[in-house]
C-alpha cells in the first residue's frame, strides 16, 4: 500500500473520528438537556401535588367557614344552598385526593395522605353531625360539636396539609437544586471532553477508531442484553413503530396471543392483540395508537379477555406507552400486559365463598336475605308473588349426637343436594344455619309452591342416611310464607318462616304449617315467644317471689316433724304475682327450668341458712325434668348446702311422675346421689302414667304423692276413691309415706283418714302464703 493511500486512510480515519467524536458530544449534550427536562418534570410534579395539596386545604378550610355561616342563617333557602356547597367542596376535596395520589407518592406522602385520611373520617364525622344539629334545629348541640371538637378535628387536618406543603416545597426545591447542579456538571464535563478531544484527536486517531469500535461492541452486547432480558421477563411485550405496525414480539407475548414473532411483525396491534371486555365489547381505540396519538400512558381499567389463536382466552391487564427518542418525537409504542387469569379465579373464588355456605356449598344466609330484598322490591314494583320456606331437619340431633359431627355434616351435605334436586332453577336454595335452610320460590303461586313443599318433605321422610351399619330416618319441619306486596320487612317475613316452622315441629313434625296472620296456633307460639323475655329478665333481675304451703299429717302423734312445699310466683311489671301455670310451661318449651330450679333452691337455702339443724321442719323443693339430666345439678346441690349450712334431711326434692319415668336412668341416678348425701325424695303426680306402678320400684324415693285428679273428687266417684286407695297401700308396702293433693274441704279429709293416708295438702288445709312472711324467716330473696 502507498503512502499516499496510508495518508489518505489516516486523514479519512482523522476526519471520520473527528466528526464522530463531535457527533458523540453533541448527542452527550443533547441527553444532558433532556436529563435536565426530565428533572424540570419532576419539579413541575412535585408543584403540580403541591397546587392539589393547596386546594385540599382551601376545600377544608372553605368548609369549616361554610359551617360558621350556617350557624348565623335562618333562612331555609340559602342554608341549603350553603349545605350544598358545603358537600360539593368534600367531592372537591376528594378529587384533589385521587388526583395527588395517581401521581405517585413517596412513602413519606403516603404515610401523611393516610394520617390525613383518618384524620379527615374524623373530622367529617363531626362536621357532619354539626349540619344534621342544625337542620334539625339544635343550634346550640350544633355550636358545642363545632367548638368543642369539630375545629380541633379540622385544625389536625389542615396540620397534615400542611405538613405535606411543606414536603412538596422542600422536594422540589431538592429536585431543582439537583437538576441545576447535574446540568452545570454535565455541560462542564462536555465542554472539557470536546476541548481534548480536538487538542489530541490527530494524535489518537487510531486508538479512537479503536474505542469506537469497542463501544460499538459494547453497544451491541447491551442490546443483545435487553433482548435476553425481554424474552426473560414474565409478562408480555410489544412494541410497535409510529404508525402501530408490530417490530417487536418477546415470547410470553408470543405464547399468550398464540401469534409466532415473524407472523405477528408487521401486523396491526388488535389483530395480534385481541382483546374484550367481560361484557364482550371491543375497546373503541387501540390502546398503542392511542398512546402514540395521545402521547400519554394507557392502563386498562379492568380485566380484559385476551383471545389467542385457537379459541383459548387468558384475562389480562395491560400498560400502552408511547416511545420518544432523543428529541422528545414518538417513535412508536410498547404495550406490556400480564396474565391473571389465576388472580381473577382467586378472585371468583373468594367472591363464591363469601355468598356460599362452606359445607354445602349452597348459598349462605346474608346472600339470601340480599335475595329476599329483591324479591321484596319485585313484590312491590310489579306485584310479584313469591313464597318463603323455613325448612329445620328433624331428628338432626340423634345423628349428630349419636355419630359425631362428621356424620352430621355428611348428612346435611346429602339434604342439600336430595332439596336441590327438587327445586327450579330460578328458585332459591340456602342454608341458614345448622340444620336449617331457606327456600325462595321466586315469582310463584302458593299453590304450586305448597306441592313442591309437599314433595319436599315427602323425599326428605323417606330419605334414610346410613352410616356405619345403621340406616337413620329423619324428617324435616317446613314453615311456609306468601310473600306480596303487602308483606312486612325482611325480618318480619323471616320471623313469620320461623315461627310457622316452630309450629310444625311441635305439630309432631314432618310437616308444613303455612303462615297465616289469624292462625291460632301461631298465635299461641308468639305469645310464648313474648312471655320468654319476661321471664329471661325476670331471671335475671330475681323478679320472683317464694310462697309455701303446709302439707299436714292425718295422725300428728305418729309425724312430728312439719312439713311443707317451696312454691313459686313470678312478678310482673306492676307488682302482682303470677302462678306457675302462666310462666312455667314456656320456661319447660325454652329450656329455662333449670336456671328457676336453680334459683328457687338458692334462694330457699339463703331464707333457711342456720335453721335446719334442730330438723323441726321439712321443705319440699319440686325440680323439673330438664333439672334431672343435668350432669352438673348434683354439684351445685352440694356447693349451694355449704354455702348455706344446710342440713340435707330438712329438704325433701320432689319430681313428677311423667318427669321421672322420661328420664328414668338420670332420675334414678340423681335422686340416689342426693339420698346418699342425706337429702329426702318426694314423687308427685302419681297414678297419672300408664305403668306408674312398674316404674315405682325403681325410684327410690321416700314420699309419694298421689295425683290430686284422683284425690278432687273421690268423695262423689267410687273409681277415684279406689284408685286413692290402691295407691296409698301399695305405697305402705314399698314403705312409703303418702300425700294426698288437692284436699279442698273436710269431706276429702275425712274420707283420706279413713283410708289411713299419711299427709294431706291443699288450699282445704292451708292457702300458700309468701315465704319471707312465715315465722322464724326474715329475709326476702330477690
Amino acid at each position: 500500500m502507498q503512502a499516499s493511500d496510508i495518508k489518505k486512510r489516516l486523514m479519512f480515519g482523522f476526519g471520520f473520528t473527528l466528526t464522530l467524536l463531535l457527533v458523540l458530544l453533541a448527542v452527550g449534550l443533547t441527553t444532558m438537556a433532556f436529563m435536565q427536562q426530565q428533572l424540570k418534570d419532576i419539579v413541575h410534579t412535585h408543584n403540580v401535588k403541591s397546587e392539589l395539596v393547596s386546594e385540599m386545604r382551601q376545600a377544608e378550610k372553605e368548609r369549616t367557614i361554610i359551617l360558621y355561616r350556617l350557624m348565623n342563617l335562618v333562612e331555609p333557602q340559602s342554608r341549603d344552598t350553603d349545605i350544598k356547597h358545603f358537600n360539593d367542596l368534600y367531592k372537591q376535596f376528594a378529587v384533589a385526593r385521587n388526583s395527588l395520589l395517581s401521581l405517585g407518592v413517596t412513602a413519606r406522602e403516603k404515610e401523611l395522605l393516610d394520617t390525613q385520611s383518618e384524620r379527615s373520617r374524623q373530622a367529617v364525622s363531626l362536621q357532619d353531625q354539626v349540619i344534621n344539629h342544625l337542620v334539625n334545629g339544635n343550634l346550640n348541640l350544633a355550636r358545642t360539636v363545632l367548638y368543642d371538637n369539630a375545629l380541633q378535628a379540622e385544625e389536625q387536618v389542615l396540620k397534615v396539609l400542611d405538613e405535606l406543603l411543606v414536603l412538596q416545597k422542600n422536594a422540589s426545591q431538592s429536585a431543582q437544586s439537583e437538576a441545576t447542579q447535574n446540568y452545570e456538571n454535565a455541560r462542564l464535563l462536555m465542554i472539557v471532553i470536546g476541548i481534548a478531544v480536538l487538542l489530541v484527536g490527530l494524535a489518537v486517531a487510531i486508538v479512537v477508531i479503536d474505542r469506537t469500535m469497542q463501544a460499538e461492541a459494547n453497544l451491541f452486547h447491551q442490546k443483545e442484553q435487553a433482548q435476553v432480558t425481554l424474552h426473560s421477563i414474565g409478562e408480555g411485550v410489544i412494541t410497535t413503530n409510529a404508525e402501530g405496525k408490530i417490530i417487536y414480539i418477546n415470547p410470553v407475548a408470543q405464547q399468550l396471543t398464540g401469534w409466532s414473532s415473524e407472523n405477528a411483525k408487521g401486523q396491526e396491534l388488535m389483530t395480534v392483540f385481541s382483546i374484550v371486555d367481560e361484557e364482550g365489547e371491543t375497546p373503541k381505540l387501540d390502546p398503542v395508537l392511542k398512546a402514540i396519538q395521545e402521547k400519554v400512558i394507557v392502563n386498562s381499567n379492568e380485566a380484559m379477555l385476551l383471545f389467542r389463536e385457537g379459541g383459548r382466552h387468558y384475562a389480562v391487564e395491560y400498560t400502552a406507552a408511547p416511545i420518544r427518542d432523543a428529541a422528545d418525537a414518538v417513535t412508536g409504542a410498547v404495550l406490556v400486559f400480564r396474565n391473571i387469569t389465576a388472580m381473577r379465579n382467586l378472585a371468583h373464588q373468594l367472591s363464591h365463598q363469601a355468598m356460599h355456605d362452606s359445607l354445602t356449598g349452597l348459598i349462605n344466609r346474608r346472600e339470601f336475605e340480599k335475595r329476599m330484598e329483591r324479591a321484596l322490591r319485585l313484590s312491590r314494583s310489579s306485584n310479584q308473588r313469591h313464597v318463603l320456606c323455613y325448612m329445620d331437619l328433624d331428628l338432626f340431633k340423634v345423628v349428630n349426637d349419636t355419630c359425631g359431627h362428621i356424620a352430621g355434616d355428611e348428612l346435611l351435605k346429602q339434604v342439600s343436594r336430595l332439596l336441590h334436586q327438587k327445586v327450579r332453577k330460578t328458585d332459591t336454595l340456602a342454608r341458614l344455619g345448622g340444620d336449617e335452610f331457606g327456600l325462595l320460590f321466586f315469582n310463584c303461586g302458593l299453590e304450586k309452591a305448597l306441592d313442591v313443599v309437599n314433595a319436599l318433605r315427602k323425599a326428605v321422610k323417606e330419605y334414610r342416611f346410613v352410616w356405619g351399619d345403621t340406616a337413620y330416618e329423619i324428617g324435616v319441619s317446613i314453615g311456609v310464607v306468601e310473600v306480596t306486596a303487602q308483606s312486612g320487612g325482611i325480618t318480619h317475613i323471616m320471623s313469620a318462616a320461623d315461627t310457622a316452622c316452630f309450629v310444625a315441629k311441635d305439630l309432631c313434625r314432618n310437616r308444613y304449617h303455612l303462615f297465616q296472620p289469624d292462625d291460632a296456633e301461631l298465635t299461641l307460639r308468639r305469645s310464648e315467644m313474648l312471655w320468654l323475655p319476661r321471664i329471661q329478665k325476670a331471671l335475671k333481675n330475681g323478679d320472683f317471689e317464694l310462697f309455701f304451703q303446709r302439707i299436714q299429717p292425718l295422725d300428728a302423734s305418729q309425724h312430728k316433724q312439719k312439713h311443707n312445699e317451696i312454691l313459686i310466683r313470678m312478678i310482673d311489671e306492676q307488682s302482682h304475682f303470677l302462678l306457675p301455670k302462666a310462666f312455667i310451661p314456656v320456661a319447660e318449651r325454652y329450656d329455662l327450668m333449670p336456671e328457676i330450679d336453680r334459683w328457687v333452691i338458692e334462694a330457699t337455702f339463703k331464707n333457711l341458712q342456720y335453721k335446719t339443724k334442730n330438723n323441726q321442719q321439712i321443705w319440699t323443693i319440686n325440680l323439673s325434668g330438664q333439672t334431672l339430666t343435668d350432669a352438673y345439678f348434683y354439684q351445685f346441690v352440694v356447693e349451694q348446702t355449704e354455702r348455706f349450712n344446710i342440713q340435707p334431711s330438712a329438704i325433701c326434692f320432689e319430681v313428677t311422675e311423667t318427669a321421672a319415668v322420661a328420664n328414668l336412668s338420670c332420675a334414678s341416678e340423681l335422686i340416689l346421689q342426693l339420698k346418699a348425701a342425706g337429702f329426702r325424695f318426694a314423687l308427685d303426680d302419681f297414678g297419672s302414667g300408664l305403668s306408674s306402678f312398674s316404674y315405682l320400684k325403681n325410684l327410690p324415693v321416700e314420699y309419694l304423692k298421689i295425683d290430686g285428679s284422683f284425690v278432687r273428687d273421690m268423695v262423689q266417684d267410687p273409681i277415684n276413691t279406689a284408685m286413692v286407695e290402691s295407691i296409698n297401700e301399695i305405697g305402705h308396702i314399698m314403705g312409703l309415706k303418702t300425700i294426698a293433693e288437692f284436699v279442698e274441704n273436710e269431706f276429702i279429709n275425712e274420707k283420706l283418714k279413713k283410708l289411713k293416708v299419711d299427709f294431706v295438702q291443699g288450699f282445704g288445709i292451708h292457702k300458700p302464703e309468701p315465704f319471707n312472711l312465715h315465722a322464724g324467716l326474715v329475709e326476702k330473696i330477690h
